[in-house]
């Protein structure tokens, strides 16, 4: 006989996806276990960059603004001002009105999975979900345990072991690993940099589609590149030493440097296999244009929150299927169309006007002004970067 531990929604993946999933569906009375395999609050590699579109959901979902995050050390930097580079040439410094705002992954996560946990979802840390057994809806943990549930929802990552239940006529893993990225990172003290900037930078022409970036933090630099794995091989780390020395690091071996896997355009189109839904980095939402994942994650995971609390609701014995349709119908809605566009404008800067092809992008971000970082922060959309009428609702 089974011993297992029943739940409404269990959730693989305790970061920014699943803790808003979680804080939703258990806001609406449902049973939610988060499982996951670290304990917070924990390191995570990312820039930190969190837009204005990320701040909207953070005030909707969870009743969080700018200044109370900033209060409670959550947001530790901001600047509306932005630069974008061609190699060592500035193309492009304006102040876009609205600021970016950095976080640290080891506040950031742990603040909003304690709210969900104070929402009333159950969390299990250090022991993560390694099976899932769909025929008789059953998880099993690292540690043995096991649990039952209506739904699942995978936020477990770019490496999601939920993903991995999906039948191969639902996921193209040669085309998942076709578009995926690779990042490589590094902390910088404001102190080794004799001109260290007070603003967030890309630099274009030292990877191939892909980009550099230098984003400020209140006590040092993050500085990274990133770009399609396929596209550069070997070349990660020779071309992130060219970008450093580039910006004035005497000594690039002397850093750590820190890798890691990331969506590039590889989304899938259907995210969801019998009672399965797959949010954030797991479905491989992030942004195709400039590899923005925590937005994606947490909208995502709010989308699928609401088709599963509608699904049960409406108590009908097809819930499963209520909620997929619901989900993707939202997807499509919400996510597939930005994404399309911003492939297309990805495609365009990334093989037509990058590597050191300083003039034509001076002229492009001339004539476009601050439109595309618009797009970027959610105040426009990639869709001919069109403002979106419903922007401050």
């Amino acid at each position: 006989m089974s011993t297992s531990q029943t739940y409404d929604v269990i959730i693989a993946g305790g970061g920014p996806a699943g803790s808003t999933a979680a804080y939703i569906l258990a806001g609406s009375g449902l049973k939610v276990l988060i499982i996951d395999r670290s304990r917070f609050p924990r390191h995570k590699l990312c820039a930190g960059c969190i837009t204005d579109k990320t701040v909207r959901l953070l005030k909707r979902v969870f009743g969080e603004t700018a200044p109370d995050l900033k209060k409670k050390d959550i947001i530790n930097f901001e600047s509306d001002r932005y630069g974008i580079f061609c190699g060592e040439k500035l193309v492009s410094a304006k102040s876009l009105g609205v600021p970016f705002y950095f976080v640290e992954r080891y506040t950031y996560d742990e603040f909003l999975l304690r709210r969900a946990e104070r929402a009333g979802a159950e969390v299990i840390e250090g022991d993560g979900v390694v099976s899932l057994d769909v025929s008789v809806n059953e998880i099993r943990t690292l540690s043995g345990r096991t649990f039952t549930a209506r739904f699942f929802i995978g936020a477990d990552g770019v490496h999601s072991i939920m993903r991995r239940q999906f039948p191969e006529d639902i996921i193209d893993r040669a085309a998942w690993q076709n578009n995926a990225g690779t990042g490589l990172e590094i902390y910088i003290d404001r102190s080794d940099m004799k001109n260290a900037i007070d603003y967030p930078a890309l630099y274009l022409g030292f990877i191939n589609y892909g980009y550099a970036w230098l984003f400020p933090n209140r006590d040092r630099l993050v500085a990274g590149i990133g770009g399609l794995t396929r596209r550069n091989k070997k070349q990660f780390l020779p071309s992130f030493y060219r970008f450093l020395s580039a910006i004035g690091i005497s000594d690039p071996g002397a850093y750590k440097v820190r890798g890691y896997a990331f969506p590039y355009g590889n989304f899938l189109s259907r995210p969801v296999y019998r009672n399965i839904l797959l949010t954030g980095d797991a479905a491989g939402f992030a942004d195709p244009l400039v590899g923005e994942g925590i937005y994606y994650a947490q909208r995502s995971a709010e989308l699928a929150a609401h088709a599963i609390d509608e699904a049960l609701e409406e108590n009908k014995s097809d819930a499963a299927q209520r909620a997929a349709d619901r989900y993707l119908q939202l997807l499509q809605e919400d996510i597939y169309r930005e994404f399309l566009y911003a492939m297309k404008i990805g495609n365009l800067v990334y093989t037509r006007l990058d590597k050191f092809h300083y003039l034509p992008l001076k002229l492009l971000m001339g004539a476009l002004g601050t439109k595309p970082l618009e797009a970027v922060q959610g105040i426009r959309s990639y869709r001919w970067l069109r403002r979106h009428m419903d922007i401050d609702t």
